[in-house]
């Protein structure tokens, strides 16, 4: 016979729950009603670390499949003059996509909020179908109301922005600018006509050509993409106006868009 057949088999401990079942079985007493209590916490315990266990690997599973999902910025805050400030993800497009993304890993969100003084604080309760949840919170500043925005609209502005950025970061969402809207895809090379063509056109109206190639994102004239050329051609239409006009070194009255690219410095 093997040593491993002489081996002699070890009983399993018992879990907390049978322990509680014996007890139970057994009669509750004065003796032992304190140990029954505390066998009750320790179960508690151990029920509470399994669920969070599940959380921690389901969370895990649902971050890996969060990072290969797109957000993109598909709302605009304008400027005054009705340029765009900045982008950012809306309320429906990190929803729409995180949602179907939550259940399949057993996971809901429960949302509250509350005001603090001059701030609106999100709070997002995250919980899994095992029973374990995670609070978390994100505060804003509670904008001022004006023509165009009343005290209601603002509140729920700054709600919005605060529940945000707090889902953003819980789940370290990646926000995107669509591809067709990405001043990064900026496409073929333009042609060595139209290189030229730029550069002379730089130099007639005395612009920073160091100023103008950064504006193009490229290094040199050669390398700009045809994608950018209808925003470049009119910047540099308006500039060439402004040499026409008047002196290179008058920037009176010029736009701020205007000074994207300074003007080269006489000798």
């Amino acid at each position: 016979m093997s040593e491993i057949q002489l081996q002699t088999r070890q009983p399993e401990e018992p879990s907390v729950a049978q322990m509680l079942q014996g007890v139970i079985q057994s009669g509750l007493t004065a003796d032992n009603v304190q140990a029954f209590k505390e066998l009750v916490q320790l179960h508690r315990e151990e029920v509470a670390s399994k669920h969070k266990a599940a959380f921690n690997r389901a969370f895990f599973a649902l971050k890996k499949e969060i990072s290969g999902m797109d957000f993109y910025c598909d709302k605009q805050a304008t400027t005054k003059s009705g340029g765009v400030a900045y982008t950012y993800c809306s309320e429906a497009e990190i929803a729409g996509k995180l949602e179907p993304a939550l259940f399949r890993h057993g996971f809901t969100m429960l949302f509250g909020q509350r005001q603090e003084a001059d701030r609106v604080v999100a709070i997002v309760t995250l919980i899994h179908e095992d029973g374990h949840e995670e609070t978390r919170e994100y505060s804003v500043r509670v904008g001022v109301s004006n023509q165009m925005k009343d005290n209601t609209a603002v509140d729920a502005g700054s709600t919005t922005s605060a529940w945000r950025h707090l889902v953003m970061k819980m789940f370290g969402l990646k926000s995107r600018i669509r591809e067709e809207d990405d001043a990064r895809n900026i496409g073929r090379p333009i042609s060595a006509d139209k290189a030229a063509d730029l550069e002379r056109r730089c130099e007639a109206a005395n612009v920073n050509q160091r100023a103008f190639l950064d504006f193009a994102g490229a290094k040199t004239f050669a390398e700009i993409g045809e994608a950018r050329l209808p925003e470049i051609e009119a910047m540099l239409t308006r500039k060439e106006a402004k040499a026409k006009a008047s002196r290179p070194s008058d920037n009176d009255g010029m736009a701020d868009h205007d000074l994207d690219w300074n003007t080269e410095p006489k000798n």
